[in-house]
């Protein structure tokens, strides 16, 4: 065992280089690590040892800022051993666990509470690993290096209004494409990371982070359907080992996410283009024009505030009185009608109106009398020739002289 007072390493002014510790019987974590390091352009010193114990007289004999070991090691001692014994012995050491895919998913069964290490199954989140490694050779906290990063949604976005959607009718859409689709869940979101509805299983996947993780794609959707124009229509593939995710765009403001297990997801393109561009129509319809409008919220202008001691006036606007006259309109009065009198008109007449037989008036809308009264007078009338020159109807003759 080396001395801790060796004086080159006191008196040393360079600062001294972090130390990793790799424990693997097979190699592979010291490839990986020193890999990384070198793409990361980062200068560490690199113990690599194929057994528990051997890290164990390591971290005694030098300290380490980071020992990364196996799942499987030995008879003698695990990975779960060696990261205990590990924070027993240097608590400010940072230990990860970097697992098989032939290992435990999870570490739930094995201890109580969140472990003081980092358990990783490969394949794994290669910026989560690069996260807590650079935390690690910096003497940081891996475990909050660990947890995936905040996504913000862009200030813009936040301010601007959602349109509405009907819930019950967006949910019978949602349940039959799930059943057109086959897939295991169906997640409708909106823009500003809400989850509005859900169908099949979406526990296999985080929906929050899930949701969270796409929010900068619909951002991307908003810009480019100012530079393609019209209605823009989006899907997104992401492939993986254990998941497959299809994106499809809801309009400018929501999404809809179609989670498949990682073996299926490739082959239903066909499906996903016919079913659920579909099924996004009928939301986009369900929502009318609003589905592709950005609402611009309102701002209230500032307000300037006065100084202090200083007496503000209120401003006061002066209005000339302005009296309203109602205009005096004249209609003439209309002419009196005067007509003309009546010669010789004897009023002796009406004297006698007393004396006129009325029984006869009524005769006058009998159509049976009046047939009487028409065939009495319709005989022919015999004149002789003088009265008929008198009459005008045969010339006189005998005032141009016979002839």
């Amino acid at each position: 065992m080396l001395s801790r007072n060796r004086q080159p390493y006191r008196h040393s002014t360079m600062p001294s280089l972090p130390r990793i510790i790799t424990v693997d019987p097979t190699w592979t974590v010291s490839r990986i690590i020193r890999s990384a390091t070198d793409l990361l352009g980062l200068g560490t010193i690199q113990i690599d040892v194929p057994r528990g114990v051997d890290a164990l007289e390591e971290l005694q004999h030098a300290g380490a800022n980071l020992v990364v070991s196996t799942w499987e090691l030995d008879e003698e001692m695990q990975g779960l051993e060696l990261a205990l014994r590990v924070k027993q012995t240097a608590a400010n050491t940072g230990v990860v666990i970097l697992a098989d895919v032939d290992d435990p998913e999870s570490l739930d069964e094995e201890t109580e509470g969140a472990p003081p290490f980092i358990y990783m199954r490969r394949p794994v989140d290669v910026h989560q690993f690069l996260r807590v490694l650079i935390a690690g050779i910096k003497g940081e906290d891996i475990i909050a290096a660990a947890q995936p990063a905040p996504l913000e949604a862009s200030a813009s976005l936040d301010t601007r209004p959602l349109p509405p959607i009907d819930v019950q009718n967006a949910r019978s859409i949602i349940k039959q494409m799930l059943v057109d689709v086959g897939a295991m869940a169906v997640i409708l979101s909106a823009r500003n990371g809400d989850v509005l509805l859900e169908d099949g299983a979406p526990g296999y996947l985080d929906r929050e982070l899930l949701t969270r993780a796409l929010i900068p794609t619909v951002t991307t959707t908003i810009e480019m359907s100012n530079l393609v124009g019209g209605q823009a229509q989006t899907i997104h593939f992401y492939d993986g080992d254990d998941k497959d995710v299809f994106v499809l765009g809801v309009g400018l403001h929501h999404f809809l996410c179609v989670i498949y297990d990682g073996q299926a997801g490739g082959r239903q393109f066909g499906s996903i283009t016919r079913y659920g561009r579909r099924a996004v129509q009928d939301l986009v319809a369900l929502m009318g024009a609003s589905a592709f409008m950005i609402e611009e919220r309102e701002t209230p202008a500032p307000v300037s505030k006065p100084a202090a001691g200083h007496k503000t006036r209120k401003a006061t606007t002066e209005v000339e009185k302005v009296e309203l006259v109602r205009p005096e309109i004249t209609i003439p009065e209309p002419e009196p009608v005067r007509l003309d009198p009546i010669q010789n008109l004897d009023f002796s007449l009406f004297d006698q109106l007393g004396s006129v037989d009325t029984s006869t008036a009524d005769d006058l809308f009998d159509l049976d009398k009046l047939a009487d009264l028409v065939s009495a007078n319709s005989g022919r009338k015999e004149i002789s020739f003088d009265e008929a020159i008198e009459l005008g109807v045969l010339p006189n003759l005998d005032s141009d002289g016979k002839k």
